[in-house]
């Protein structure tokens, strides 16, 4: 015999006595078979119960090829005869929220349909929030805020929902979303008039049991639109840490919560203004640099190498240097910084020499392992030792007057 499902009649039993049928191993785990059980399985996309089984932890839940329920243990029994009878409880607040969960995507489900005429296609119910795919390309904005609202109003009415069997005779005059993929009698779960739906999952009494409801985000995939929503104490969980975070963002500026984002907009429009200014400032102050260095190398009408070791600059800025020693005539740009255990090397010349830095740079450090290239006019490339840095330069260097004179 099939295992008798307590939670079919009752979903809010939390506790019962069961008789084991069989003891069997279920991924190298042990697990037992009982007559009867309070204990959900992983069905219909809603989460299997964990909780405990007289001195064990249930920490899975299937159902058999046989269709019996397998309360898979995290060890054996310290008795697991045939024919005890054990006590289990399962736990219940995490089988309240999947009820919560299940029965709210219920009413989703069938208000985008009524609304919006879009299909439920999939769903799923994560640990920390659930999903539903719609067969639409998109949804607006108004008409997310219309589905949450319209919820919400259902919820507020605390609808019956109710579950029972019908024949397949008397599931011929239901008007259920989607056909049952199984045949004979079949369980229904009912909304009040409003839902029907072939279900074994567990669900809660009323529809004031499923709120607050909140749809948090919405995207697309593969021409459906994925909505990701949370009922019940997931929502209230929710709505508390973002006024949290809201709460402390005012405080920041020492506004209402209704000014923020203004005082935010406002902020960042500044930030972005004084960065420009800080990358102008800073371009100038490298070109200062760039003229100095550029000076004490030599006269112009000779080419001049140009190298400095740093110590901690960014590549950002070695690049920069490198930009505006570039600007000047006859200048070879030996730069390189020593940073994070790394050193970074970039080289550069000026348009009127025609020394390839790429194959330069390629040279050099291939003969300490290092990796790098680029173009003739502009390369860059490092390794993991910053103490050969100078070596490297003054190489480079070599080669460069072996070449120029």
């Amino acid at each position: 015999m099939m295992t008798q499902r307590l939670y079919y009649t009752d979903a809010y039993q939390t506790e019962f006595d069961g008789v084991i049928e069989d003891a069997i191993t279920v991924a190298g785990r042990p697990a037992v078979i009982l007559d009867q059980s309070c204990f959900y399985p992983t069905s219909g996309g809603q989460p299997f119960d964990t909780g405990r089984l007289a001195d064990r932890q249930v920490i899975d839940v299937l159902v058999t090829s046989q269709g019996k329920v397998a309360h898979v243990l995290d060890g054996p029994l310290h008795s697991d005869l045939i024919g005890q009878t054990v006590h289990g409880a399962i736990d219940w607040p995490r089988r309240y929220d999947h009820m919560q969960q299940h029965s709210g995507q219920h009413l989703l489900s069938q208000l985008f349909y009524r609304q919006f005429g879009m299909e439920t296609v999939a769903v799923h119910f994560g640990a920390l929030d659930s999903t539903l795919d719609l067969d639409a390309a998109s949804l607006d904005p108004a008409q997310l805020a219309e589905a949450e609202e319209a919820a919400n109003e259902l919820v507020y009415a605390a609808m019956p929902i109710r579950a029972y069997e019908v024949t397949e005779t008397e599931l011929a005059q239901l008007p259920l979303r989607r056909p049952p993929k199984v045949t004979g009698r079949i369980r229904i779960v009912e909304i009040d008039t409003f839902d029907y739906s072939a279900c074994g999952g567990a669900h809660v009494r009323t529809t004031a049991e499923i709120g607050p409801l909140k749809l948090v985000r919405q995207e697309r995939r593969r021409g459906q639109t994925r909505i990701t929503f949370l009922c019940g104490k997931r929502a209230l969980a929710d709505y508390l840490a973002k006024h949290r975070l809201l709460t402390e963002a005012a405080a920041l500026f020492s506004a209402e919560i209704s000014e923020t984002p203004r005082l935010i907009e406002r902020n960042l429009a500044q930030l972005k203004t004084l960065q420009r200014e800080l990358e102008i400032a800073q371009e100038q102050l490298l070109g200062y640099e760039a003229a100095e260095l550029v000076a004490a190398a030599g006269a112009p009408e000779h080419p001049r190498i140009v190298s400095r070791l740093f110590a901690g600059r960014e590549l950002n800025r070695l690049k920069g240097l490198a930009n505006q020693l570039q600007q000047h005539p006859n200048v070879v740009a030996l730069l390189a910084s020593s940073a994070n255990d790394k050193l970074t090397i970039v080289f550069a010349r000026s348009s009127d020499l025609a020394i390839h830095m790429g194959n330069l740079l390629r040279d050099t450090l291939q003969t300490v392992g290092g990796k790098g290239g680029g173009r003739p006019d502009f390369a860059q490339g490092g390794l993991a030792d910053p103490t050969l840095g100078q070596r490297l330069l003054d190489a480079a260097a070599q080669q460069i007057r072996a070449v120029i004179g």
